[in-house]
């Protein structure tokens, strides 16, 4: 049975599945997959089985453009590609190992421009299962720093925005969305320019495909709701909650497995 050969260009997200029934050079079982770029882009490539090698080669030049190594978890790699064809050698790590079955997600990196303007980046959260966790990352960059508030429409789920040294400069959750309605009453983050990963946790329970906007949205500081004097308790709550989400992300950092 032939096997379509997708191209990444135009698809937000791919999943190729298959079965390790081929041999690698290194005599390890593997399956080869080819696909196609028609416009240059950054592209996400995870693996989600264990102890698992995945090669990006370019068919025009041969060589390898991305590489990734799963061990108990599943493993990530982003990889700018021009327009061409491509294909993913999957082998298992184990050269004794016997066939068996892979999935390897391709999602669309994000460059996100952000100016004092703010910034709107538009994406589609994927559901958890076989191995993969949905968490998303995109690149932002920050030309124009300044004091932001944040939008993010996908409910019951996580975000951090770290910097390239893995400091959290902004976090937040969507657990609570009407806590956060008033706009005087959502956190503001002091954002410098520079070049920050953006991490997306979408909910364990997400049964499908599901939209999504995530805005920065500039915030006059100066500016306070009519009558608001004093921190209140919504303020307060919102405040302790950034503190626990910035202590997660840092914690996650060195432990992430995923794009």
């Amino acid at each position: 049975m032939s096997v379509s050969i997708p191209n990444l260009s135009q698809s937000a997200f791919s999943q190729l599945k298959g079965k390790t029934t081929g041999l690698a050079p290194s005599g390890a079982a593997a399956d080869y997959r080819t696909f196609t770029v028609s416009k240059p882009g950054e592209f996400n490539f995870k693996i989600n089985n264990s102890f698992t090698n995945v090669d990006i080669v370019d068919t025009n030049t041969n060589k390898v453009v991305a590489n990734l190594k799963s061990q108990q978890e599943a493993a990530d790699v982003s990889a700018r590609l021009g327009p061409g064809t491509y294909t993913a050698m999957i082998s298992q790590a184990n050269r004794s190992a016997g066939p068996r079955d892979y999935s390897l997600d391709v999602s669309e990196k994000q460059n996100v421009l952000m100016t004092a303007g703010g910034a709107v980046m538009s994406g589609t959260a994927q559901p958890p299962g076989n191995g993969d966790t949905g968490i998303q990352k995109h690149t932002i960059n920050v030309v124009q720093g300044g004091s932001f508030t944040a939008n993010f429409t996908l409910p019951n789920s996580r975000w951090a925005m770290m910097s390239k040294e893995g400091k959290v400069v902004a976090s937040s959750d969507t657990s609570n969305p009407d806590a956060q309605a008033d706009f005087f009453k959502k956190p503001t983050y002091k954002i410098d320019p520079g070049e920050y990963q953006l991490v997306i946790i979408p909910p364990s329970k997400l049964s499908s495909p599901t939209p999504f906007q995530f805005n920065f949205v500039p915030r006059d500081t100066t500016v306070q709701a009519s009558g608001t004097t004093e921190e209140s308790a919504i303020t307060k709550t919102l405040r302790e909650r950034e503190v626990r989400l910035k202590q997660w992300a840092s914690e996650a950092k060195a432990s992430s497995t995923s794009a």
